[in-house]
């Protein structure tokens, strides 16, 4: 059954989010992660920026529709906003062209202190790696690791070579802990020696000096 995107509520990540203060779910879909977070205590000011109109409009504080690639529409949203104590960008990044330049604009969204929590597929998961390796099969699909849409894959060195690529600092990563319990067990007593394949996806919080940069 097809996963509608737009519409879940990312509760795998709700971990790595600290609490409180300004929120802003990047391509988060109709709202409906900002919205729980909101609504369990997590931000204080919830909105969302998309290319679609968010369907929870009503419990956030704030929602853009528009080019996420669009600098100007990065630049009026911290306009009439002000700066971010925390930034969602959930399975995004894969779809631009470029985001490298997109995460320098989102930690230029940033206060100082503020985070950045991202999620991004892992090229190198069995699923992708295994087919490739002995049957020389790299399908794209509907969804998922190989969803056809997806424009840049990455590694966990490459997604947080991206994520802090703009001066951000690394500050946790994770592994989608919804692995089979088979892959649990063979990473757990192999040391993590597998955990690059078995991993279908990482959870990364990164964050912005509280210093004030100088030059």
């Amino acid at each position: 059954m097809s996963i509608n995107y737009y519409s879940i509520v990312r509760r795998e990540v709700f971990s790595l989010i600290p609490r409180g203060g300004r929120l802003l779910d990047f391509g988060g879909g109709d709202g409906a992660t900002a919205a729980a977070l909101k609504a369990e205590g997590h931000a204080d000011h919830i909105g969302v920026a998309d290319l679609v109109a968010p369907a929870h409009q009503s419990a956030l504080d704030f929602a853009y529709q528009g080019d996420l690639t669009d600098a100007e529409f990065t630049s009026r949203i911290t306009a009439e906003v002000g700066l971010f104590d925390t930034i969602l960008c959930l399975d995004i990044l894969e779809h631009f062209i470029d985001p490298w330049t997109v995460v320098k604009r989102l930690d230029a969204m940033l206060k100082p202190g503020g985070a950045l929590v991202a999620s991004l597929p892992n090229i190198r998961y069995c699923s992708v790696l295994l087919p490739l390796v002995f049957k020389g099969q790299f399908r794209y699909c509907d969804e998922g690791i190989l969803d056809r849409t997806h424009l840049r894959f990455f590694t966990r060195e490459g997604a947080l070579e991206l994520l802090t690529s703009s001066g951000l600092m690394l500050e946790q990563v994770e592994a989608n802990a919804q692995a089979r319990r088979r892959d649990k067990w063979l990473n757990l007593i192999s040391f993590n020696l597998f955990e690059g394949i078995l991993a279908p996806q990482y959870f990364v919080r990164v964050r912005k000096s509280s210093s004030p940069q100088i030059g």
